[in-house]
């Protein structure tokens, strides 16, 4: 639905001859208006409208120039790819955390290596038994303060997306099984650590600016 014709919805309803409409139609017509408004304000500013709605707070912060041309539109489509799954993070179902998550820390790896290298100066590591992106967290899960507890909460995020990806065992036979995943404790630990990690963020970004 075009933003014209969201207004024009909005205006049908405001009419006179709309007035004698029930309570229960209006509020099923003014929850579909608010779904298609955050749709289109999500696809004009997904960077923003991504971490503002998982952070639950505004941003406040120019990412566009903190990271690039490049590395901000990089993001923002790693974002998108999140809005796509689901555009409320507070409406995250259990189906749609695997999915969400492994793209979540696609958007976050943008601002993390940008501090590891812009900011500390520092080259990223490459940890024993830890691959690439493991070990940004891990470099990072180093620092003192809120870059600290926000490497250690993504560590355990990647670990449990792990978790949901390789479902695989074998047994003492060399039969092969699939367990079925954790979906609802991944899904409470996202909603709990993720926005922690973008709260942590946009700390550490207000005071390198100041």
């Amino acid at each position: 639905m075009k933003f014209s014709d969201i207004e024009n919805l909005e205006k049908s309803l405001s009419a006179p001859e709309n007035s004698a409409l029930n309570s229960f139609h209006q509020d099923l017509i003014q929850e579909y208006l608010q779904k298609e408004q955050r749709k289109t304000t999500a696809a004009d500013r997904p960077f923003e409208y991504f971490y503002e709605d998982v952070s639950a707070s505004e941003l406040g912060l120019d990412f566009k120039k903190i990271l690039g041309e490049k590395y901000y539109r990089n993001a923002s489509g790693d974002a998108m790819s999140c809005l796509h799954i689901c555009n409320e993070f507070r409406k995250l179902s259990a189906y749609q955390v695997s999915g969400w998550l492994q793209n979540a820390l696609k958007f976050v790896d943008h601002l993390v290596l940008h501090y590891i290298q812009e900011i500390c100066k520092e080259k990223p590591k490459k940890y024993d038994k830890a691959g690439l992106e493991k070990s940004r967290y891990i470099q990072l899960s180093e620092k003192a303060g809120s870059p600290g507890i926000a490497g250690a909460y993504l560590k355990d995020l990647y670990e449990q997306r792990n978790r949901l990806e390789h479902r695989t065992i074998v047994h003492d036979d060399g039969r092969q099984e699939l367990i079925p995943p954790q979906r609802n404790k991944v899904r409470k630990l996202v909603v709990k650590l993720y926005p922690e990690v973008l709260r942590a963020g946009t700390g550490v970004f207000l005071k390198k600016l100041e």
